[in-house]
């Protein structure tokens, strides 16, 4: 599997930035995860969007899926089959009902239970096989835990500590997590993990790598890469461009 970061600041982009978006290829799969704002020209840089494979939305907020607006007329003009889009029910989401109407989607809800073990929603994309965990959020959100050729990849999407989230990232080749506040900043009723908690959960979980990811422009970089290395010394900080072998 091949990891590109599109985006990773959130809720707002840093200036020439974007926020949540990736792209994940394996064999004959083509997958973004999260299309936030600034991440579909990008996408469009790599691969045309009409011949992803699926898109698979954590959440419905517009820092995860703002992109979805224009992909729909790219869609519409360009399609020649539909795409399948895979993201958490979220009937109070402007963005979600747009895509209902749009004859070149196909929805598919997907949960998941916060106890390790019990998945709501598993499913295959062209050789991937995805798990679905439930994330900690104000709104209804996912995990996703992707394997293919006995690798695997853990994005956390926006959580903050849930049950079973180190076993959801056992061994994990790749964890991409959450990880925007300073250990100063984060509370247990924040929406997010630190930049440290992150850490932690790759060495608990005992993940082969860990990008941090999330990034909210106005918490020093430096702070949380000095913060995530005090715990695990490999911790990297996403960068857009960058890509990772899995």
């Amino acid at each position: 599997m091949r990891l590109t970061i599109l985006g990773m600041n959130g809720p707002f982009p840093a200036p020439g930035g974007a926020t949540s978006g990736y792209l994940l290829t394996a064999g004959e799969a083509s997958v973004a995860l999260d299309l936030g704002s600034g991440t579909l020209a990008r996408l469009t840089s790599l691969t045309p969007p009409e011949e992803l494979t699926a898109l698979l939305l954590t959440h419905w907020h517009y820092d995860h899926c703002s992109d979805v607006l224009p992909l729909i007329f790219r869609l519409e003009a360009c399609a020649k089959k539909p795409l399948h889009i895979y993201a958490p029910a979220d009937e109070s989401s402007l963005v979600r009902r747009a895509v209902q109407g749009c004859g070149k989607i196909v929805l598919h809800d997907v949960q998941g239970n916060s106890e390790f073990g019990i998945r709501n929603s598993e499913f295959e994309v062209n050789g991937l096989k995805v798990q679905v965990f439930a994330a900690r959020h104000p709104v209804p959100a996912v995990m996703y835990r992707v394997a293919h050729q006995g690798k695997v990849l853990c994005y956390t999407g926006d959580t903050n500590t849930v049950e079973g989230l180190t076993d959801y990232a056992r061994h994990a080749d790749l964890l991409l997590a959450d990880g925007l506040f300073t250990e100063g900043t984060w509370t247990e009723s924040k929406p997010h993990l630190s930049a440290a908690l992150a850490a932690r959960l790759a060495r608990e979980a005992e993940a082969k790598r860990i990008v941090i990811t999330h990034l909210n422009p106005a918490l020093d970089p430096v702070t949380l890469l000095k913060e995530a290395r005090a715990v695990r010394l490999d911790a990297v900080l996403a960068k857009p461009g960058d890509v990772y072998e899995v």
